[in-house]
């Protein structure tokens, strides 16, 4: 039984950032036009994680903001389940999935989720980490500790609930806050102490199967992607404008000559 406390140290979108930085550390380099022209620098890899890690990193702002009386604990290692943060508080213990599915219409209609028409596994994803984290906190508690999961949806254009979800709250990032602050108290504080200390110790939970990263290298990698994908999403969009342009302008002198000898005749 490992009871160190390390956990404390990890951070969100850890293990997604780390998939990211390893994917790109093989990455060939663009070449200049492709720089130019915008071309993403990410690779099929790295392309699966990093909207992920964008999403983890926005709701672990919100949840680091939420003021001393919660407790957060970031990327648990678990075995099989991805538990992306741990939110322990008087209103309960929550496990806490990001959904960055980009600006698309998130539908929910009982257990069954839909981002434009194509289904995804988030909800029973989201409940079994819960039901995982429920496991081991209550093994270590020695009595009940009830956990409910929440699936946060970033900053979606829509988020449209036909039917609420069974057993997982369904929200959007924008109206995460709110909610917990809204949430009535079922814990007290010495009980918030009690699991929060449970939480924070390694043998709670499984041995970490991977070795424990720098956070502020990890960041520092992580950012430096991040500036790169930015600064190539810009020279793409300032194309695409030029482009517009171009075409506007033609058909402005093409309306314009037609114009000249319609009038002409």
């Amino acid at each position: 039984m490992h009871n160190n406390r390390i956990l404390r140290e990890r951070v969100a979108g850890q293990s997604a950032m780390a998939a990211v930085v390893r994917a790109q550390a093989s990455a060939p380099e663009l070449s200049r036009l492709a720089k130019i022209f915008g071309v993403s620098p990410l690779t099929l890899e790295a392309r699966a994680h990093y909207r992920g890690a964008l999403g983890e990193l926005l709701v672990g702002d919100v949840l680091e903001n939420l003021g001393p009386t919660w407790d957060v604990l970031h990327d648990l290692p678990l075995d099989g389940v991805v538990v992306d943060h741990l939110l322990i508080g008087r209103a309960g213990v929550f496990t806490v999935r990001a959904a960055n599915y980009g600006r698309n219409e998130v539908a929910i209609d009982d257990d069954t989720i839909t981002v434009g028409g194509e289904r995804r596994d988030d909800l029973a994803r989201a409940a079994a980490g819960a039901a995982e984290v429920s496991r081991l906190l209550s093994a270590a508690a020695g009595k009940p500790v009830r956990v409910r999961p929440l699936l946060v949806v970033v900053d979606p254009l829509r988020l449209v609930i036909k039917a609420p979800a069974s057993g997982v709250r369904v929200l959007a990032s924008r109206d995460l806050e709110r909610v917990l602050a809204d949430s009535p108290r079922t814990l007290t504080g010495e009980e918030v102490a009690e699991i929060s200390d449970l939480a924070d110790l390694e043998g709670t939970w499984p041995t970490p199967v991977t070795p424990e990263l720098d956070p502020q290298a990890l960041h520092r990698d992580f950012g430096t992607i991040r500036t790169s994908v930015n600064d190539s999403f810009v020279r793409r969009i300032l194309w695409a404008a030029a482009a517009t342009i171009v075409v506007y302008a033609s058909v402005c002198s093409v309306i314009a000559a037609l114009v000249t000898v319609v009038v002409s005749s």
